[in-house]
């Protein structure tokens, strides 16, 4: 009965393989990439950076999805599934078909470029339709031109600050305060201080030999079960020392341990943030399941002539809190994802549909499959596994059953973010809490009942946009603000300056100005409105002799107008309101001199 049953699953398998081969049609897909070998964050190593092994296994997985998605062929030498994706443009990049999004840490962005020298690599006179195509490369006189490095591709590749609404949708932990504050107390959990005690012999051990002059021997514990994996893992690759001291039984149990540190700070669905039920812990995979479920939609509002690749690069955290709110860390094949995974390694989303005239088809008739590649290396397969509980029977899932079971772990929006992981990044400060999602995100895509409804809600804003409005008013208002500031300082200034320095201006402490209380004053000849002579302040200052002055003339009203061959200059008289300040001290009693000792 079992050989029977063997039987009839792998008659199944064969003919789910053909119908995959024959009938399916592949409309989009989306990827999460985790980048290449680097440096380790922690140890001896200063800077983080992609090695060439590291980009070599991003040039590997490019290389196998190029194999699966862009050409019928066998590209890599190794066995790979062909999915050709329809209608995209197999030999040069197409950035109206193609998105590429990665965090701006160097090694990450590397690792896409890295990618992308495999996706598409250098082709002869290979221009995109979309970039302009042949005609582009052409000149006037009939000379071709090439690009650099034999036909070498230059990808659009978005690299994202934490400054920027989009980088949650790849790292959703980062400036997520909530999380941070979460994982504060994760040292203080009973079941982290058990193992921590029954591991630290373990630790202890491989210190002296291993981590002794990276880490102190207060660092070799459980609690830096992460970075002392990768440090390991990283000197037994390229050390001859560490390699041959480790043995691959002691390797093999630093990243199980490893792989328990991250699930419980990356998929610990049962610890809270801001509000009970948040799963924070998991806040980067909610982020990216948004995201993969935006880009499908994508995709079907543009009837499959945009996103049909969306590739996104970043680090392993995504993927461990994914696979835990997906079920898959509990599912029937759970000892896949156990351990952190391999870099290099890719998750994939599949949107296809089954049959058809090669038209696209309506949202009732597409269905989505999840694929996971833990692993660069030649030979590796893509293997589907069940999403959301369900059993292998269910290994692919209609759109609408995917969408709802996406909308059920993932976050509605920026604002959504914001609120639930308590932010204070600026973007946040232009969103509410009510202001609406992402485009694309569960809460603006049309709902998953309708055919029909494939566009976005184009009535809410754009997150994006309001961020940019909040951050335009917050900094229009500081402006104002300053500009004011400023305004009041200067009348302020000017005001005390006229009485500080009229002394300096060469006519007694009231200036160089006429006024309606002067009437002892007079102009030297050729004086221009330098000097006050003639006055009580000046007392001997006399009426100075310069030759070439002819007058000094009434002007009007509150000005007088000295007269000469060469120049013309008119001084204002102040009026009396001006002049209170200044009289108002002349009734005051000097300054009595001390007379006694």
């Amino acid at each position: 009965m079992a050989t029977f049953a063997l039987v009839i699953g792998l008659a199944a398998l064969l003919a789910t393989s053909s119908a995959q081969s024959n009938n399916e049609r592949v409309w989009s897909s989306v990827a999460f990439i985790y980048h290449g070998e680097t440096t380790p964050a922690r140890g001896v190593y200063t800077t983080r950076s992609i090695t060439p092994i590291g980009a070599h296994q991003m040039f590997a997985q490019g290389s196998v999805f190029r194999a699966r998605y862009l050409v019928d062929g066998n590209t890599t030498g190794e066995t790979v599934d062909h999915a050709t994706i329809q209608g995209v443009e197999p030999l040069a990049i197409d950035g109206s078909q193609t998105s590429v999004i990665t965090t701006n840490d160097g090694y990450i962005s590397t690792s896409a470029m890295a990618f992308m020298q495999g996706l598409y690599p250098p082709v002869d006179l290979a221009v995109a339709n979309s970039a302009g195509g042949l005609r582009a490369a052409a000149l006037a006189n009939g000379t071709v031109i090439d690009y650099p490095l034999n036909g070498y591709q230059y990808p659009d590749i978005n690299t994202l600050s934490t400054l920027d609404p989009d980088f949650i949708w790849i790292n959703g932990k980062a400036t997520c305060s909530n999380y941070y504050a979460s994982i504060l107390n994760f040292t203080d959990d009973p079941w982290a201080q058990q193992l921590h005690d029954q591991t630290l012999p373990f630790y202890q051990r491989l210190w002296h030999g291993i981590f002794a002059g990276a880490f102190p021997l207060s660092m070799a514990s459980f609690f830096y079960a992460t970075d002392l994996y990768e440090y390991a893992a990283y000197q037994y690759a390229h050390d001859n020392s560490t390699h041959s001291q480790m043995n691959q039984v002691d390797l093999a149990m630093l990243a199980l341990y490893a792989g328990i540190q991250q699930r419980d700070l990356n998929g610990n669905l049962s610890a809270s943030g801001g509000g009970d039920g948040d799963m924070i812990r998991a806040i980067a995979g909610r982020t990216l399941a948004a995201k993969v479920l935006s880009y499908l939609k994508l995709n079907m509002a543009s009837k499959g002539s945009s996103n049909k690749l969306n590739l996104m690069v970043g680090p392993f955290d995504p993927m461990i809190a994914f696979f835990a709110l997906a079920g898959l860390v509990d599912g029937p094949s759970a000892d896949n994802f156990q351990t952190i995974p391999n870099p290099g390694s890719a998750m994939v989303f599949e949107l296809f549909s089954n049959g058809g005239n090669g038209s696209y088809p309506a949202m009732r008739e597409m269905w989505v499959r999840f694929l996971y590649r833990n692993s660069s290396l030649p030979g590796a397969r893509f293997v589907e596994y069940s999403l959301f509980g369900n059993g292998n029977s269910r290994s692919t899932l209609r759109f609408n059953d995917f969408a709802s079971g996406m909308q059920g772990i993932s976050l509605d929006g920026v604002s959504s973010w914001c609120n639930t992981c308590g932010s204070i990044n600026l973007f946040c400060s232009g969103l509410t809490s009510n202001s609406g999602g992402y485009p694309g995100s569960p809460a603006t895509s049309g709902g998953s009942g309708s055919d029909s409804n494939y566009n976005d809600n184009s009535n809410k804003i754009d997150p994006v946009v309001a961020g940019v409005i909040g951050a335009a008013v917050t900094c229009g208002v500081a402006g104002l603000v300053l500009l004011a500031s400023i305004l009041l300082g200067f009348v302020r200034l000017s005001s005390s300056r006229d009485r500080r320095n009229s002394s300096s201006l060469g006519g007694g402490f009231k200036g160089a100005d006429k006024m309606t209380s002067d009437n002892d004053l007079s102009y030297a000849k050729g004086g221009v409105r330098h000097e006050r002579t003639g006055s009580w302040e000046l007392r001997n200052g006399g009426k100075g002799t310069e030759q070439g002055v002819t007058s000094v003339t009434d002007a009007g009203s509150g000005a007088a107008v000295v007269r000469s061959k060469d120049r013309v200059a008119t001084s204002r008289t102040r009026s009396f309101d001006e002049e209170r300040d200044d009289i108002s001290v002349m009734g005051a009693s000097p300054v009595e001199p001390r007379q006694g000792l």
